[in-house]
């Protein structure tokens, strides 16, 4: 979806632009490497444009739900992620003066919906998922999930190396 906010800036139009894109399956598609997900389920992304302290400036809100494999078991989870957040709107000309608020998607006065959002994907969100926060994960010597109990496995193996500290305990 594109914006075009040049009205916005030179005051033609309206106070605010409103938005509600939700990205289509061949885009949605696309995301799954972003997400580290499987499958992605829709993401959408709406919010406003609008002149403020002088700058333009894009508030929003993006909801993206999806499965993923969980880091530490692989169970496959449903993920949703709802964020939101203002950015200011520079275009390339423009100086940042180190400020990050700027987020430079403008270009000749237009906004790609679908390149912020791959933006914020990719920076934004993070690159694990977890089933639950107490996932114990598996073991590393069997794979068997520890969630569903303990393996028969040894609980700490003994360094070879420390072999005759164990006999001289003995004595």
């Amino acid at each position: 979806m594109l914006i075009n906010i040049e009205p916005l800036r030179r005051k033609e139009s309206a106070n605010r632009i409103e938005f509600d894109y939700m990205a289509d399956q061949s885009a949605v598609n696309n995301y799954c490497d972003l997400l580290g997900a499987e499958k992605v389920g829709s993401v959408t992304v709406s919010g406003n444009i609008s002149q403020k302290n002088g700058l333009v400036a894009i508030e929003y809100s993006i909801e993206a739900e999806f499965s993923a494999g969980c880091a530490r078991c692989n169970k496959e989870t449903r993920q949703t992620i709802i964020a939101g957040g203002e950015k200011y709107i520079a275009g390339k000309s423009e100086e940042k003066d180190g400020n990050e608020d700027f987020y430079i998607t403008e270009v000749d006065g237009i906004i790609d919906l679908k390149e912020f959002l791959n933006e914020f994907l990719g920076l934004e969100v993070p690159s694990r998922y977890l089933c639950s926060d107490g996932c114990k994960g598996l073991c590393l010597k069997c794979g068997k999930d520890l969630n569903e109990g303990a393996c028969g496995c040894p609980k700490a193996e003994k360094n070879p190396a420390f072999k005759i500290l164990d006999d001289f305990f003995k004595e």
